[in-house]
């Protein structure tokens, strides 16, 4: 990279694609955008325009850049890579905005050999228009749409960092994957729909009275060949380049429509009606995973603007159902025999991610205003085929914990999320259920999509968890238990214990023998009777806030206080926090207890990786506390940070610098210089969308000196049922942005 504040991007092609990035990454300030193209008098209209910051007239003219992006047509960038191969550093980053990444490789290869450099990442944005050259650039042309990058393995990570924030800074959702998985995937949604179009149009173009034709055709007509106003010469080289992904989809597609003609000619209405009905629900289905999309990023997009808290914080308050509890409640029973009652369930977007699947998966849920909820067990293997992929939107849990379950049942089934979800590791779920018998396929990165088939081959499972984690263990235990086989499972740390606590409290036989968890499924579950307790990670934010701000003296009612959560109550006390419990009881088999926390003065410590397991959700609380705190605090092993909906480690870091505190990282080890005395300064932080990193910056918020505004923080709104009600009922000072 140039010593430049910001890197220097040539973009190669000024038509609507290329000139649309430029004008979108100029006005976000991102990079200083440089613009060349073959046509003459185009780069210097661009320049007119204010799409791009210089022009390049030609070859001999290129400046130093950092970036390269070729957006011209797939067939012509051997050419282009060829003529700019001089200019070509081993710093240079290489990237393009082709739909066809195996013959854009192909032509990398050679014009620049076959050991491509490492700075090579192949990309494209899914989103266009029918309007083209530069005249047609529109700056909010990716602003919500999806960017696939299709790393090679020899594509440096930080080559496809810097295209991630380059493509993120111009709106899009940025995702993963292989070459291979995204020709064959764009043939099939992108290039045989425009294949149909241009064939269509062209068909009834030829006929004798296509004036009458055109004169009465209505709105489908117009829907379905929009896209025929396509640019013909780039669809050209698309359809050469992608042969055999778009041939291998036209031939399934003719084959179909075969069928159709048939169907039509002999009369079978049934299978007419099977068809169209198959394709209305994974159109419906479809619909929904794009207005579940838009509503996301809507939230996201959503600021809070925090002011230092006025006086302490005070009141009693009742927090949510707890999250992680209710994603396996609900499982359960929709497992169980017979009919269930759930009190307090968790209704964040989490939860109601699982609630949506698991209907999608035959089983009767009903829901009362009151956090009640009813659930229609099904048995063990009783669920049903679903119409269509499982769409889980941002939530691993429902994702890691369905995946065992399903391993389990009579039928295949596949489980997708966001582009949030689509870059989390799910290997690590893959193994041990491989191991125990499940058929599970990822990408070629070990994320989702996960396909899975169904199995006859179940064995029992002696398994040591390589790192600690609920999720992975959950999901082992849940197709364990549905495939009816016994496991015996260790880990490096503890980890959440809700899914062993609730297979107790329904009869199931789970013993701890020298350290290893062994349990022994049973053959049905009865039906629950559960009340679940309030979540204590959204507890954890009050605890936190309370500590910090003088004069606090709040009140937390029938929070779990399970051992298995209770990591950063551990850390706090420790460090001076002032929290006791009162009123500790049973409730389903959890332990509950109501908290008093005040103020207190906190000093650092040291803490090491035991901690991890019981505490990987508050650790942007504690980073909060110990900036504030006297001396020094070091947290080991926080790694699993940098895999949650966010690389929370970074986000933090960066949000908590920018408001004064010192904070750094070494390998996997925070440590906090406290400035105990001292409030942090105001200003713009940014959460990316999570939830949990956009509390912690409020607490934060609590004790500066001016107010604090987090960007992209609307998710907390979805995570956090009622926040509005429960800031205001203790006293934060908090605005929610529209």
């Amino acid at each position: 990279m140039t010593e430049s504040a910001s890197p220097r991007v040539l973009i190669v092609g000024l038509g609507m694609i290329g000139a649309s990035f430029a004008k979108a990454l100029r006005l976000s300030r991102a990079a200083y955008v440089l613009g060349m193209d073959a046509q003459p008098g185009v780069a210097d209209r661009a320049l007119e325009l204010g799409i791009i910051d210089d022009s390049v007239a030609s070859a001999e003219d290129v400046p130093a850049f950092d970036v390269l992006m070729l957006a011209v047509p797939v067939l012509a960038m051997e050419s282009v890579l060829t003529t700019l191969q001089p200019y070509l550093t081993d710093q240079t980053i290489i990237s393009d905005v082709g739909s066809v990444k195996g013959q854009v490789v192909a032509s990398a290869r050679k014009a620049l050999g076959n050991e491509l450099p490492s700075g090579f990442v192949p990309g494209h944005p899914i989103a266009g228009a029918e309007r083209s050259g530069v005249e047609a650039a529109k700056a909010d042309l990716f602003d919500r749409h999806l960017l696939i990058l299709t790393p090679l393995p020899s594509s440096s990570p930080s080559a496809v960092s810097v295209l991630t924030q380059l493509w993120q800074a111009v709106g899009a959702e940025v995702v993963t994957m292989s070459v291979s998985r995204h020709d064959e995937v764009l043939a099939a949604t992108s290039h045989l729909p425009h294949l149909l179009a241009f064939s269509l149009v062209d068909t009834l173009a030829r006929e004798s009275e296509n004036r009458e034709i055109f004169r009465y055709a209505a709105g489908g007509f117009r829907d379905f060949t929009r896209i025929a106003a396509s640019d013909p010469t780039m669809w050209h080289d698309v359809f050469l380049a992608n042969k055999d992904a778009t041939l291998g989809i036209l031939r399934r597609f003719q084959g179909d429509l075969e069928h159709l003609a048939q169907a039509i000619e002999q009369g079978e209405g049934r299978t007419l009606l099977d068809v169209f009905g198959r394709a209305k629900s994974a159109r419906d289905y479809f619909t929904q995973i794009l207005q579940s999309r838009q509503r996301h990023s809507d939230d996201t997009r959503r600021n809070l603007i925090v002011a230092p808290a006025p006086e302490g914080l005070s009141g009693a308050l009742d927090v949510p159902g707890d999250r992680s509890i209710s994603h396996r409640a609900v499982i359960l029973a929709a497992l169980a025999e017979g009919d269930s009652d759930i009190r307090g369930f968790g209704e964040n977007d989490d939860n109601r991610t699982t609630v949506e699947a698991l209907r999608k998966l035959g089983v009767v849920i009903e829901e009362n205003s009151d956090g009640c909820v009813k659930v229609k067990g099904r048995g063990l293997t009783g669920l049903q085929v679903p119409d269509s992929p499982l769409y889980l939107g941002q939530s691993a849990t429902s994702m890691r914990l369905l995946a065992g379950v399903l391993s389990a049942q009579p039928f295949a089934s596949e489980l997708i999320g966001d582009a949030s979800l689509s870059q989390r590791p799910m290997a690590r779920l893959q193994v041990p259920l491989t191991e125990l018998g499940a058929q599970l396929e990822l990408t070629a990165n070990g994320t989702a999509p996960i396909l899975i088939q169904p199995s006859q081959q179940w064995q029992p499972l002696d398994y040591a968890l390589p790192i600690a984690s609920a999720q992975v263990k959950s999901s082992i235990l849940l197709a364990a238990l549905c495939a009816g086989v016994p496991v015996r499972l260790t880990e490096p740390a503890p980890s959440r214990d809700h899914t062993e606590r609730l297979l107790a409290e329904l009869g199931c036989r789970l013993e701890n023998r020298n350290g290893a968890l062994v349990f022994a499924p049973a053959s049905q579950l009865p039906p629950l009777n559960l009340h679940i307790p309030g979540d204590f990670s959204l507890a954890a934010v009050h605890i936190a806030a309370a500590t910090l701000v003088p004069g606090s003296d709040v009140t937390l009612s029938a929070v779990g206080v399970n051992p298995s959560r209770l990591g950063f109550l551990d850390i706090l006390n420790d460090m001076g926090g002032s929290v006791t419990m009162s009123n500790i009881r049973d409730q389903g088999g959890e332990p509950v207890a109501d908290l008093r926390v005040r103020c207190a003065p906190l000093t650092g410590g040291s803490y090491g990786t035991h901690f991890s397991g019981r505490t990987i959700d508050e650790f942007p609380l504690l980073f909060v506390l110990a900036a504030l705190a006297n001396g020094d605090s070091r947290f080991a092993g926080l790694g699993e940070l940098r895999f949650k909906e966010t690389d929370r480690l970074t986000r933090m870091l960066d949000g908590l610098r920018l408001l004064g505190a010192d904070i750094e990282l070494t390998d996997e080890d925070v440590r906090v210089r406290g400035r105990a005395g001292q409030p942090l300064d105001g200003g713009i932080v940014d959460c990316a969308g999570d939830p949990r990193v956009a509390l912690a910056f409020m607490v934060a918020a609590q004790v500066a000196r001016r107010p604090v505004i987090i960007r992209n923080a609307g998710r907390v709104l979805g995570a956090y049922p009622g926040f509005s009600t429960a800031v205001g009922q203790l006293g934060y000072a908090v605005t929610l942005e529209d």
